[in-house]
């Protein structure tokens, strides 16, 4: 499966359906973008402006609608805006202004069957949620059962102190719905020196039924790169092919201890 850019109004639902029934491949998520495109498009669900949280809940609403249209389980959905690593008025009340927006959302996503994930991104990157406790501390707050946690393995090789396996076992089957998968150097998984057959093996320890998203990008490019399209095609599909190929590998010889 695939998961799409989380801007609603760039798809016909029924035309990704189509090119997903011909292509046999199902569309497992939406990634919500925060900020959007446009400098006056935060998307900030913990902005200390009632008008700006509304925004930004709304938004997060279509990319619910537009999972349901296309048949996709879950929206990611990050707290904080990705790129700036501060707060709008401290780490408290922004955190309070988020648990509030997202809360919302999730209620609309409860109605939609959809689940919203909490992505934690590295400190360096973004002001609140940066690891898979943090984020797990404010899914317990907003008490929703479809609002769960993510988790990705280049923010986590950072923030997680005791390792991403252990951080994996940590969050549960129970909390943990979606893993964005790169390596440290946030290549593809097997082009750094992450231990992805104890990564893989912490997921099946906990009874994982998520999807594992690939995320790789290909050296000398950048986040923002991808955002742009300004990777060749040709160059992401070299790395996912070696990703998948790396990760069934390792899923192998995983497999013989599985259920240990």
């Amino acid at each position: 499966g695939i998961e799409l850019v989380g801007e609603p109004g760039e798809y016909q639902p029924k035309r990704v359906n189509a090119l997903a029934r011909d292509f046999g491949i199902r569309i497992c998520s939406i990634c919500g973008m925060h900020p959007g495109p446009n400098p006056d498009d935060l998307r900030a669900l913990c902005h200390a402006d009632a008008n700006e949280r509304q925004k930004a809940v709304d938004y997060v609403m279509r990319c619910i609608d537009l999972a349901k249209e296309v048949g996709a389980r879950s929206v990611l959905v990050v707290p904080s805006l990705v790129g700036q690593p501060g707060f709008f008025a401290s780490r408290e009340k922004d955190t309070m202004m988020a648990v509030e927006s997202i809360g919302r959302a999730g209620e609309y996503a409860r109605k939609q069957q959809i689940y919203l994930t909490i992505e934690p991104i590295n400190r360096y990157e973004v002001g609140l949620v940066n690891s898979i406790y943090e984020a797990l501390d404010m899914a317990w707050r907003i008490e929703n059962d479809f609002v769960k946690i993510m988790g990705d393995t280049f923010h986590m090789q950072i923030e997680e102190g005791d390792g991403i396996a252990n951080a994996i076992r940590r969050a549960g089957g129970d909390w943990l719905y979606h893993l964005h998968a790169a390596d440290n150097t946030r290549e593809a998984p097997g082009r750094g020196t992450m231990d992805w057959k104890e990564i893989l093996r912490a997921l099946y320890d906990i009874e994982y039924t998520g999807v594992i998203s690939l995320e790789p990008l290909p050296k000398g490019s950048s986040p923002y790169d991808a955002r742009k399209g300004n990777i060749p095609a040709e160059k992401l599909d070299a790395e996912l092919k070696f990703a998948l190929g790396h990760l069934r590998q390792q899923q192998l010889r995983v497999l013989p201890y599985a259920g240990e």
